[in-house]
């Protein structure tokens, strides 16, 4: 404000980012001058537009700006010892007696100020070193939490992947002939057991259990490490001899038999075991861990709770298994695999009421490839999908040709009754080659209801509701309980072949046959007996009323081309007694 009563601002000329303006022009308002004037409002916002906004200071040790608090401090402390030291006090009282009282005054109140200062910065100083040393403890601490999760799995506690690879990397590499190094992987089966039928809680128990055993009987010097969801590693850096690796494995799989305790009672896992051993069976980490998964894969193949050591044919079974799943491409892409068809026989007039659809695949370069080899490789590769639409199209247009009192069998696997589209393509193939629903059963397993998958039912539903007849196939050999099988409503149950086999000879087979026909019979089922093979099987069936029987005692599975003449003879073939007989010649 001037004398005159005129307004004085200062107006920036440069501007630099977030720093101040440095440079300014003046422009003098009259009093009489309103506030709304132009010129005001101008200098007032490029002001308050130009004002540096506060910001919150963060100090570190390796930054600037600590450097510099660091430098002031000291100066401000250094300048106070020198004064102290040379007598600065009195020298300055001294001095104001030399001059005027007016100096006097701003000498001492110059020092004043900076004794004030002295002692602001020297409190600042303190506080902004205890914030900081508490704020550098507790990023300390996130940090090392921070890396103890990136290396740990958060269920179970074990080193995860990462911390495994580092380990086994360092061990490999010391590794030598009389100081070598034991991989082991291991892979649980059940898991998924659990989750269907208890939830995900009680396999996360399971797994907390099972790593608390492996820990308490795994070695000191050994790592125990979670790779994945139901696979562990176990590095062992310096083994004696292969009974090292060999006795903790049959020691873990001893501990895994015991049941695990959940909310619901109780639960039983198996795992395989597969053995590496550097430098014999791979000198970099990348390659042992693949031969031990492989060996794993080898134990899991042979059976629950198995133990196996790398070999080097397990190369060649991967490598075959890899040429299968790309020729399996090809033949589905050239329709190479066809159906091939086995009659089902009624065993009460011992004539043939339908054909089962059965897969077939003749390789040019592998030969005679059985489905229980392809079919499994097309589920983990999600050819399935592909293929079994494929197999049925051909199927219903092979039909058509039958009797129309003949029915087809299809089977369905449990992976593709997980597309809740399966229903609609059924239906529209159905449509497209003409073939009757009535006719058409569709075979499913025990396992799509196990399977807490809603996608199951709803297929089955929207198929049962278009006609299709619905047959359990392989009964008595999964995991179903019985309000499970009550939920889905069936047409038939197949008793498995495992349980026919053995009927000339096993009274525990023919007393669970007996009760699967009884179980049927009370709930209007008809029932197939699969695999039968001679008459004494045959005869027993019959005379525990068995509706239909399926086996190479009436035919194996034929081509297309091939049913015209397996009709010819059958009708050849007399009917079948009461007590199981048949007569060549009626």
């Amino acid at each position: 404000m001037r004398p005159d009563g005129s307004l004085l601002l200062s107006k920036p000329l440069l501007k630099f980012g977030n720093r101040r303006n440095i440079w300014f022009s003046t422009i003098m308002l009259r009093p009489r001058t309103s506030l709304g004037h132009p010129a005001l409002l101008e200098c007032l916002n490029e002001m308050r537009m130009s004002t540096p906004r506060l910001r919150v200071l963060h100090f570190d040790w390796r930054s600037s700006a600590t450097r510099d608090f660091i430098a002031l401090f000291g100066g401000v402390v250094l300048t106070s010892l020198l004064a102290h030291l040379y007598g600065l006090g009195p020298r300055l009282a001294q001095l104001g007696q030399r001059h005027v009282e007016s100096v006097l005054d701003d000498i001492i109140f110059i020092v004043f100020v900076a004794f004030l200062l002295s002692i602001g910065l020297t409190i600042f100083s303190v506080r902004r070193y205890r914030e900081l040393a508490r704020g550098t403890e507790a990023r300390t601490i996130t940090e090392g939490e921070v890396r103890d999760l990136a290396r740990h799995d958060p269920l179970t506690g074990l080193p995860n992947r990462r911390l495994f690879d580092d380990k086994l990397d360092l061990c490999v590499g010391l590794a030598t002939d009389t100081h070598q190094v034991a991989v082991l992987m291991l892979g649980l089966d059940g898991l998924k057991r659990i989750k269907d039928t208890h939830g995900h809680a009680a396999v996360d128990k399971a797994l907390c259990e099972l790593a608390t055993r492996l820990a308490d009987i795994l070695c000191k010097d050994g790592l125990l490490a979670r790779i994945g969801g139901d696979e562990f590693g176990i590095v062992l850096p310096n083994i004696s001899s292969l009974e090292d690796p060999a006795n903790l494995a049959r020691r873990i799989v001893a501990s895994a038999a015991d049941s695990f305790a959940i909310e619901a009672g109780a639960a039983e896992l198996s795992l395989g075991i597969g053995i590496a051993i550097a430098p014999l069976d791979g000198v970099t980490p990348h390659e042992l861990v693949r031969r031990a998964e492989r060996a794993l894969y080898r134990a899991q193949g042979d059976g629950r709770s198995r133990v196996r050591f790398f070999e080097p044919d397990m190369d060649v079974h991967v490598e075959r298994r890899i040429n299968i799943e790309r020729e399996l491409r090809s033949a589905i892409a050239t329709d190479i695999i066809e159906p091939h068809y086995q009659p089902v026989v009624s065993l009460v007039s011992n004539r043939i009421v339908g054909f089962e659809a059965l897969a077939r695949w003749d390789s040019k370069t592998s030969g005679h490839i059985p489905p229980d080899v392809f079919i499994p490789i097309a589920e983990e590769t999600g050819l399935i999908n592909a293929l079994g639409d494929q197999l049925f199209r051909r199927a219903c247009l092979d039909a058509t040709a039958w009797p129309k009192t003949f029915s087809l069998a299809f089977n369905i696997s449990p992976v593709q009754l997980r597309d809740s589209a399966l229903g609609e393509r059924i239906i529209s193939i159905l449509e497209q080659t003409g073939f009757s629903p009535r006719r058409l059963e569709i075979e499913i397993t025990e396992s799509a209801f196990v399977e807490k998958n809603g996608a199951a039912k709803t297929v089955i539903d929207e198929l049962r509701h278009a006609g299709v007849r619905i047959a359990l196939d392989d009964f008595g050999t999964g995991y179903a309980t019985l309000s499970q099988l009550l939920s889905f409503r069936l047409d038939k149950i197949k008793i498995d072949r495992s349980f026919v086999s053995h009927l000339d000879y096993s009274t525990d087979s023919r007393v669970i046959v007996r009760a699967i026909l009884g179980l049927a019979e009370g709930f209007g089922l008809t029932t197939t007996a699969e695999g039968v093979e001679d008459e004494r099987q045959l005869v027993f069936l019959v005379s525990n009323g068995c509706t239909e029987g399926q086996g190479y005692l009436f035919s194996g599975p034929v081509p297309a081309a091939g049913i015209p003449a397996l009709l010819d003879r059958e009708a050849s073939r007399g009917p079948v007694t009461e007590d199981g007989a048949r007569n060549p010649h009626a």
